[in-house]
């Protein structure tokens, strides 16, 4: 989180996200069984594809009372995975709000957050 230089009030997702996942990977403890599955036997492990926490990705807003000149989609840093449906959290510091959304478009090579730059002279 510190190399990705990601702001504070977003290491509890961090968390929350890394808990999602260990649920879904397999746990020697449970003789190499899966915690989710477990508790869920019929439910799918994944709703939605896993991606890289703190990438770039671009929210499609298709909300009644747009023209077609409107910006289609918006810009926003992906936060994790929603508890209660099918979809991404993503969070738009521009507008400063939430998106839950699994139509989704991600560029997980380019992070969110820029590095700050250093101007040191010696």
């Amino acid at each position: 989180m510190i190399n990705a230089h990601a702001p504070f009030r977003f290491w509890g997702d961090a968390i929350l996200t890394a808990c999602y996942l260990i649920n879904r990977m397999p746990s020697s403890v449970l003789g190499n069984e899966i915690p989710y599955s477990l508790l869920f036997p019929k439910d799918p492990l994944y709703a939605v594809p896993l991606r890289v926490f703190g990438s770039t990705c671009y929210v499609h807003d298709l909300s009644p009372g747009r023209d077609k000149l409107f910006a289609r989609a918006v810009k926003c840093v992906f936060l994790g995975y929603s508890k209660t449906q099918k979809g991404y959290r993503c969070y738009s510091p521009s507008a400063h709000r939430f998106y839950v959304s699994a139509d989704v478009t991600f560029f997980e090579d380019k992070p969110f957050f820029a590095s700050p730059t250093t101007s040191g002279s010696i």
